[in-house]
C-alpha cells in the first residue's frame, strides 16, 4: 500500500440518513448542504461523498441528538470486545457504574447505553449503505471510467454493510436483516444462518471480486481487506460449530449447527493463503510503530484496515486519550490516560518478559517524565512493570506524542486504530492450516510473529520453546492474546472456542493488585452473558424483539 503523505479532513454536515460525518482522509470533498436523498445522488462524486458517511459509522461519535461514541470504535466497542475477559479488568478504584467500566466486570444489562449506542450506530451505518445501494440502481452512469468508479463504490458499501453486520452478529447473535432503505420497524430477528449466508458472506465475496487491489487512501477497504475478513469469518464460523459456541443456551436463533466446519476451514485456508502469499502487506520491523500517533505510514504497511484519525484538526472529532488503552498520566503534561483498566495477572503471565519485548510495550507502569524521540517527535516514556502482579500495571499499548507536539487538542488521540493487520492474518492462516490437517506448517506461522519481538541476544527458537504447548489451540489463543491484546479480538476468540465462561471463572481472586476486581467480575458474570442483550430501547419499540430476547435477560 502506498504511503499516505497528507491527510485531508473536512466535516460533512450531512443530515437525515447521514448524521454528522468526518471525512477520515480519503477524499477532498466539498461540504454538502442539508437535504434529503431524493435530491442527492446525482453524480459519481455525490456517491463518493455519501460513501464517506458509511465509513464514518465505524468510529462515529454522534447521531443527530445522541452521542454514540460508547458504542463504536471511537471508544466503547473496544471495551466491549476486550474487557471483562482474561485480558482486561477494571482497576481497583475504578467506578463500576454506567459507561466503559461496566464491561470490565460484566455489569451490563438491557438498559446499558453503550450497548444501545452500538445498535443505533451500526444500524445507522447499515442504513447509509442501503440508501447508497438503492440509489445506485436508479443512477445511470455513462462511460467506462464512471462505471468503474461506481463498481468500486458499490463494493465498498457492501463491504461496510458486512462489517457492521459481522459486529452485530458477533455480539447479539441473530438481528433484524435490513437489505434496503425501506425498513420494517417491526422486523423480527433473523437467524445467524440467514445473516451470514444471505448477507455477510455474499457482500464480502462481492467486495473481494470488485474492490481495487490497493485502497486509494488509508482507512478504505481494498480487495485484500475483504479477503482478510472473509478468512476471519470462515475461521470464526468453523470454530463456533466445532466447539459448540453458545449451544448450551438452547437458543436456535443463535445456533451454529448449520455450519459445515470442514468447508469453512478449507475456504479460510485458501483465501488466507492468497493474502499471506500475494498481498502487499507485511510485518513491519518495529512492533511499537503499529500503535503510535505519528507512525501511520509504517502502520499502513501491516494494517489491512484501520479506523482512521487525522494528525490535523478536522472538526475536533477525536477520541479522548483519557479513555484509551495507554499508560496513565496527566494528559496535559505527558499525554496519559486515566488508567482505569488493568491487564489481568493471567494475561501478563503469558509473556516471558525477559525474552519477549511485547511485555514491556503492552504492560507498563504510569508515564515518567523521560522522553524518547520517534522519527524526531517527542514521546514521554512510561515506567517499566516490575512483573505480572505489580499493583500499578497499565495497558501501555497505544502511545501519544508529547502534548506540546500536537496540532489537535491536547487530550485528543489521532492514533489510527488497527482493525485487521497482517500478524492477525498469519495467525488466522495458521488456524486454518491446523484444521485442514497440517499442524507442522500451521506451527511454522507462529515464527514470523515471534521473530520480530524476540529481545536482545535471544533467538526466536528460545521464544518458541518457551511458548510451546502440546495443544495447538491453547498455544494459538495464547499467541493471539500476546500479539493482539486490547485490539478488540479477545472476547470473540474466547467465544468462538467456547472458552469465555471458563476463562473468566479461572481468574484468580486477589485482595490487592491487578486482579482486585476479579471477584466483582465473577459475581456479575453469568454464562448467558456470552451474548449482549437486545437493548431495552429496541425491545420497547418492536414487540417482535421483545418476544425474542437473548436468554437470561
Amino acid at each position: 500500500m502506498r504511503t499516505i503523505k497528507k491527510y485531508v479532513y473536512i466535516l460533512l454536515p450531512l443530515v437525515t440518513i447521514f448524521g454528522s460525518c468526518e471525512d477520515i482522509g480519503f477524499l477532498d470533498k466539498e461540504p454538502l448542504s442539508t437535504g434529503s436523498p431524493d435530491n442527492y445522488y446525482k453524480s459519481v462524486k455525490e456517491f463518493e461523498t455519501a460513501l464517506m458517511g458509511c465509513y464514518d459509522a465505524i468510529n462515529m461519535s454522534g447521531l443527530p441528538g445522541r452521542n454514540v461514541a460508547m458504542g463504536t470504535y471511537m471508544y466503547g466497542l473496544q471495551y466491549m470486545l476486550s474487557a471483562g475477559t482474561d485480558e482486561l479488568i477494571i482497576g481497583p478504584s475504578a467506578p463500576a457504574g454506567e459507561g466503559r467500566n461496566q464491561y470490565g466486570i460484566a455489569n451490563y444489562n438491557t438498559n446499558s447505553k453503550g450497548i444501545s449506542d452500538l445498535w443505533l450506530a451500526y444500524y445507522a451505518g447499515i442504513m447509509r449503505c442501503n440508501v447508497l445501494l438503492d440509489k445506485a440502481v436508479e443512477f445511470d452512469v455513462s462511460g467506462e471510467q464512471g462505471q468503474a468508479q461506481m463498481t468500486q463504490i458499490l463494493a465498498e458499501a457492501r463491504f461496510l454493510r458486512a462489517f457492521f453486520y459481522y459486529h452485530l452478529a458477533s455480539l447479539f447473535g441473530g438481528v433484524p436483516l435490513n437489505t434496503s432503505s425501506s425498513v420494517d420497524p417491526l422486523a423480527p430477528r433473523a437467524s445467524l444462518e440467514t445473516i451470514y449466508t444471505e448477507l455477510i458472506i455474499p457482500d464480502l465475496l462481492f467486495a473481494k471480486d470488485n474492490l481495487l487491489p490497493t485502497a486509494p487512501f488509508a482507512g478504505r477497504a481494498s480487495a485484500w481487506t475483504a479477503k482478510g475478513y472473509l478468512g476471519v469469518i470462515y475461521n470464526y464460523l468453523a470454530a463456533c460449530k466445532r466447539y459448540a459456541a453458545g449451544e448450551s443456551l438452547n437458543f436456535p436463533l443463535n445456533s451454529f449447527q448449520w455450519v459445515d466446519a470442514g468447508q469453512m476451514s478449507s475456504e479460510a485456508k485458501d483465501i488466507l493463503q492468497d493474502v499471506v502469499e500475494n498481498s502487499p502487506y507485511r510485518l513491519i520491523t518495529r512492533y511499537d510503530y503499529l500503535f503510535r500517533e505519528t507512525t501511520k505510514s509504517s502502520q499502513q504497511e501491516e494494517c489491512l484496515f484501520t479506523a482512521e484519525y487525522a494528525l490535523v484538526n478536522g472538526g475536533d472529532v477525536f477520541p479522548d486519550i483519557n479513555y484509551l488503552f495507554c499508560p496513565s498520566g496527566n494528559v496535559q503534561n505527558v499525554g496519559g490516560s486515566w488508567g482505569g483498566y488493568r491487564p489481568t495477572i493471567e494475561f501478563a503471565k503469558l509473556y516471558n518478559r525477559n525474552i519477549d519485548i511485547r511485555y514491556a510495550h503492552n504492560i507498563t507502569a504510569p508515564y515518567t517524565t523521560n522522553i524518547e524521540k520517534i522519527d524526531n517527535v517527542d514521546y514521554f516514556v512510561p515506567g517499566a512493570s516490575s512483573g505480572p502482579e505489580f499493583l500499578n500495571n497499565q495497558t501501555g499499548k497505544y502511545r501519544h506524542m508529547a502534548p506540546y507536539e500536537k496540532t489537535i487538542r491536547v487530550n485528543g488521540s489521532a492514533i489510527s486504530v488497527p482493525l485487521l493487520r497482517f500478524a492477525d492474518i498469519l495467525l488466522q492462516y495458521a488456524e486454518a492450516l491446523y484444521f485442514t490437517g497440517d499442524e507442522p506448517l500451521a506451527r511454522s506461522y507462529f515464527e514470523p510473529v515471534r521473530e520480530r519481538v524476540t529481545s536482545g541476544s535471544n533467538s526466536v527458537d528460545d521464544l518458541t520453546a518457551e511458548y510451546n504447548r502440546g495443544d495447538f489451540i491453547v498455544e494459538l489463543l495464547e499467541e493471539r492474546s500476546r500479539e493482539l491484546c486490547y485490539e478488540s479480538k479477545r472476547r470473540i476468540d474466547l467465544f468462538r472456542f467456547n472458552k469465555l465462561n471458563d476463562a473468566i471463572q479461572a481468574l484468580e481472586k486477589k485482595d490487592t493488585g491487578p486482579n482486585t476486581r476479579v471477584r466483582d467480575l465473577q459475581t456479575n458474570w453469568k454464562p448467558y452473558k456470552i451474548w449482549f442483550p437486545i437493548p431495552l430501547r429496541e425491545t420497547g419499540l418492536n414487540p417482535n424483539l421483545a418476544n425474542n430476547q437473548n436468554p437470561g435477560y
